[in-house]
């Protein structure tokens, strides 16, 4: 899977409700493994299963963005428990360059089976609760455009003349629902998904 293997927004299965894994077998650990490569080669932090286009109920997530040794490979994932709350960015594979200010829940528990049948309960912070929510949502068919503020999106521009080596520019929902059309339009021209 590659870059094009994501599903852009726009794409109607980024919107349909994920069904359970009723039995885990090789189809879901190459989808598994295969969405981990795509994670990686994006550089992303999380990502499900609906983002490369299956409908089970998959995700994986990294909790530590500088250590990707790590990578938590969830099945049929629920949040069990959330408090608190946190406010920040987020971006989201299926939408490129495109970030919103969305409030998440500062802490959650998540239950889900392993890749080996095991029931787990994870307690998540910060970050990485940010990202069980995250991708826990795209099962549901719920995008973070869907929780943000729209008066806080923006797109992410590479600009060396910055310390970060990025700007923000402001944009609308609109905007970007226009952009993406014009990416998926060339992603079909070029033979991709």
């Amino acid at each position: 899977m590659s870059e094009s293997s994501i599903r852009i927004y726009g794409d109607p299965v980024l919107r349909a409700k994920a069904k359970q894994v009723r039995e885990i077998d090789g189809q879901v650990a190459d989808l598994v493994e295969k969405m981990v490569v795509t994670m990686r080669e994006n550089q992303g932090v999380g990502l499900a299963a609906p983002q490369v286009g299956s409908l089970w109920r998959v995700i994986i997530a990294r909790p530590d963005t500088e250590d990707d040794t790590e990578i938590f490979r969830l099945i049929n994932p629920r949040i069990i428990a959330a408090e608190g709350s946190q406010e920040g960015m987020e971006g989201c594979l299926s939408l490129p360059s495109l970030r919103g200010e969305v409030e998440r829940s500062a802490q959650v528990a998540v239950e889900a089976m392993t890749l080996q049948g095991e029931n787990v309960t994870i307690e998540a912070t910060g970050l990485l609760a940010r990202v069980f929510e995250h991708e826990i949502d795209h099962l549901d068919g719920v995008l973070f455009v869907d929780r943000a503020r729209p008066d806080a999106l923006c797109w992410l521009i590479p600009d060396p003349d910055v310390e970060e080596g990025y700007r923000l520019e402001q944009t609308t929902m609109k905007e970007a629902e226009q952009r993406f059309a014009r990416l998926r339009a060339k992603r079909r021209a070029e033979g991709g998904s």
